[in-house]
């Protein structure tokens, strides 16, 4: 009775309840509501409240995926921020067409995070579908969790924000010919599995969790000095290396390591140039090149840039030109060549 009264509470229909009955979704519906606080704006209060217009909030929130409604008091606190986030946009003066652009982008992803967590909590639905008590508990922390993760959320995108624009800045100063503390030459290599995204559709949250921790198991054992594996991200790991040939031969090695352990394709992709070490991470052009040339390689392949493959000992690793690529957020086109060991009898 506690999971009816709640939800009668929460001014659920007597209609809505014997349908979730019937379909087993109590725990379910319980959820959405823990999930999702009350409304207590209009579109148009959150236009007034904000000095944004109507229709600008309207497509505000479709690009950002949080949906546009006409019914009544739909809106809470949180959406009334998400609204005064474009005029503070506005206010700094970026431009209009790439602040929607990068919303669309952060909608998009957003939607991938959620199914993820939302995995999570299918599995405990399911385990209390027969115990709607056990249900009432869990839902009292699930807004907490939702705070929770918000706030991991936000951190982690101000956090690669940073980072990001620390790598420009780095950049810059390498154009102009300024000096940089703790700059230096040094080689960096993306590797990520091919189809992972399309696997996580099709086998179990922990299946998908195992295979990326065997990749960072794989680059853990094969990333001996002075090759350093510098973080692991999701389907992807960063090695970097002053040593271009014992970074070459790393990622080569992975790269088959990674075959004979039966994981998806693995690529990969790596640069050459100025970078910065900070906090464990690294910043500056050579990374942000690496992570767009593994983008453009070819299953179980490792692809470099041109500096690089002028930096490696020939007669140790051949290499082939892989044509020129326009890459995303790089101005000019890149000559890129893929490479493999020289046997040598």
């Amino acid at each position: 009775m506690g999971v009816l009264n709640t939800l009668i509470e929460d001014g659920v229909s007597i209609d809505e309840l014997r349908v979730a009955s019937r379909d087993n979704r109590l725990a379910h519906l319980l959820l959405e509501h823990a999930l999702a606080p009350k409304g207590r704006y209009g579109i148009d209060e959150i236009s007034r409240k904000t000095g944004v217009t109507v229709e600008d909030t309207r497509r505000w929130f479709r690009a950002i995926g949080r949906g546009a409604s006409e019914d009544g008091t739909f809106y809470d606190d949180g959406d009334l921020d998400l609204a005064r986030g474009l005029k503070q946009y506005r206010d700094l003066g970026l431009d209009e067409s790439g602040i929607f652009a990068a919303a669309r982008v952060l909608g998009r992803n957003l939607w991938t995070v959620a199914d993820a967590a939302d995995a999570l909590l299918q599995e405990r639905l399911e385990a209390a579908r027969d115990h709607p008590e056990v249900a009432l508990r869990y839902a009292v922390e699930v807004r907490r969790i939702a705070d929770f993760e918000a706030q991991i959320l936000a951190h982690l995108i101000a956090t690669t924000l940073r980072h990001q624009l620390r790598s420009d800045a780095v950049g810059i100063a390498r154009d102009s010919n300024m000096q940089v503390r703790g700059a230096q030459e040094i080689g960096v290599c993306f590797a990520d599995l091919v189809g992972f995204t399309l696997l996580g559709e099709q086998v179990a949250p922990a299946d998908l969790g195992r295979v990326a921790e065997r990749l960072d198991g794989l680059a853990t054992d094969l990333a001996l000095a002075p090759v350093r594996l510098v973080k692991t991200i999701g389907d992807a790991v960063m090695l970097v290396s002053p040593d271009p040939n014992a970074l070459a031969y790393s990622a080569l090695d992975l790269v088959q390591a990674a075959r004979t352990e039966g994981l998806p394709p693995l690529r990969a992709g790596i640069a050459w140039g100025t970078a910065v070490p900070s906090a464990g991470d690294w910043f500056g052009r050579p990374v942000n090149m690496a992570s767009r040339v593994v983008a453009v390689a070819p299953s179980h392949e490792v692809v470099v840039t041109g500096e690089f493959y002028d930096e490696l000992d020939t007669d140790e690793f051949w290499g082939e030109p892989a044509g020129s690529h326009r890459l995303k957020g790089i101005d000019a086109p890149q000559e890129l060549f893929g490479i493999g060991r020289r046997y040598v009898a």
